[in-house]
C-alpha cells in the first residue's frame, strides 16, 4: 500500500507542522459545492496524547490532512462533533487503514464524551 501525498505540508512552524500549498477539501462529498480552502503557510498539529504514541504517531502521513482539516473546522468555529466527523471522513479520503482510523475516531470522541461528562459531574468548563 503506497503512503498518501504529504507534499502540501512539512514539519515545523509554531505548530509542529505548516502548509507549503493550498489545501482544498469539499465538505459532504466530492463536488458538494461546500469546499473548504485553507492557504499556505497555515500552521496546524496532528496531536495524539502521550499515553498512546506507543500505537499512534503524530507524524503519520496517513492523519496529516485530517489533523489540517480537523484544525481548521475547530479554529474557525465548527462544533468538535462536525470537526471530529471530517476528521474521520479525510482520514478515509486517503485510505488510512480502517481498523486504525476507527479506533482512533472513537477515542476521540470517548475523550470528548468524558471531559464533558466530568465537567458537568464537577460544574467546570471544559478546556478541549
Amino acid at each position: 500500500m503506497m503512503l498518501p501525498d504529504v507534499s502540501w505540508c512539512k514539519r515545523g512552524g509554531p505548530r509542529g507542522y505548516i502548509t507549503t500549498k493550498e489545501v482544498q477539501w469539499d465538505i459532504g462529498k466530492k463536488a458538494s459545492g461546500w469546499v473548504l480552502t485553507i492557504p499556505a503557510g497555515t500552521p496546524f498539529e496532528s496531536s495524539v496524547p502521550p499515553v498512546l504514541r506507543w500505537a499512534f504517531s503524530p507524524h503519520d502521513p496517513y492523519f496529516l490532512k485530517a489533523a489540517l482539516i480537523h484544525d481548521t473546522l475547530l479554529e474557525t468555529g465548527y462544533r468538535r462533533a462536525f470537526a471530529d466527523s471530517q476528521w474521520f471522513e479525510v482520514a478515509l479520503s486517503v485510505h488510512a487503514p480502517m481498523l486504525r482510523t476507527w479506533i482512533a475516531y472513537h477515542g476521540m470522541r470517548a475523550r470528548r464524551f468524558l471531559q464533558w461528562a466530568f465537567a458537568r459531574l464537577f460544574n467546570i468548563q471544559p478546556t478541549s
